[in-house]
C-alpha cells in the first residue's frame, strides 16, 4: 500500500485518503506496542489516536509518511511518550486516591472543624500550585507528586538538574507563603 501523501492508490490526492492509509498501515502495530507497555485496550486506543494526531501536526509528517520505516519509527516514539504520560497520570491518580482514602479513614476520628480546616488547606495549596508558572508547576507535578528524581525531571523538561532543584525550592517557598483564597466560595 502506498503511503505517498501526494498519490494515494486510487489516484486521489486528498488529505483524508493519505491519513486513512497511514492509519490502516500502522495502527495494529502501534496498538500492540501500547498494550505491551501496560495500557488496557481503551487507553491503548486513545494513546494511538493521540499519537496520530501529534504526528499529523509535525511539519515533516508528509515527508516521513512516504517512507514506511520512518513513519513507524516516528509514530512509535510519539506513542512511547503518550504511553509514559498516561502511565504517569495513572500512578499519580492512584497515589492521590490512596492518600484521600487514608486521610478519610484517619479523619473519621477528627471533629468537623478539623476536617474543614484540612480541606481549606488542601484547597489553598492547590490554588497556589495552579497560580505557578507552567514550568514550575510541571516540576512540582513530576518531582514532588510523581516522586521522579531531579535528573529525570530535567531530561523530561529539557532543563538542567540544578534548575530543577531551584524551581522545587522556589515552589516550596511559594506554597508556604502563598495566601490563595478561592473567590468562587
Amino acid at each position: 500500500m502506498s503511503l505517498d501523501p501526494m498519490t494515494h492508490a486510487s489516484g486521489s490526492t486528498s488529505f483524508l485518503s493519505w491519513v486513512t492509509s497511514l492509519v490502516h498501515e500502522h495502527r495494529g502495530q502501534l496498538l500492540a506496542y501500547a498494550r505491551r507497555r501496560g495500557l488496557d485496550a481503551e487507553d491503548a486506543l486513545d494513546a494511538v489516536q493521540d499519537s496520530f494526531t501529534s504526528f499529523l501536526t509535525l511539519p515533516e509528517a508528509r515527508a516521513l509518511a512516504r517512507e514506511r520505516e520512518d513513519a513507524i519509527k516516528m509514530l512509535t516514539v510519539i506513542l512511547r511518550h503518550h504511553v509514559m504520560n498516561r502511565r504517569s497520570k495513572q500512578v499519580r491518580h492512584g497515589r492521590a486516591r490512596i492518600l484521600l482514602e487514608a486521610q478519610a479513614s484517619q479523619a473519621k476520628g477528627e471533629d468537623h472543624d478539623a476536617l474543614v480546616a484540612h480541606a481549606e488547606e488542601l484547597a489553598r495549596v492547590q490554588g497556589c500550585i495552579v497560580r505557578m508558572a507552567k514550568l514550575q508547576r510541571n516540576v512540582v507535578m513530576l518531582s514532588l507528586l510523581d516522586e521522579q528524581p531531579h535528573e529525570e525531571v530535567a531530561k523530561i523538561l529539557g532543563i538542567s538538574p540544578g534548575y530543577v532543584r531551584v524551581l522545587v525550592h522556589r515552589a516550596r517557598e511559594h506554597i508556604r507563603l502563598c495566601s490563595y483564597i478561592d473567590e468562587t466560595l
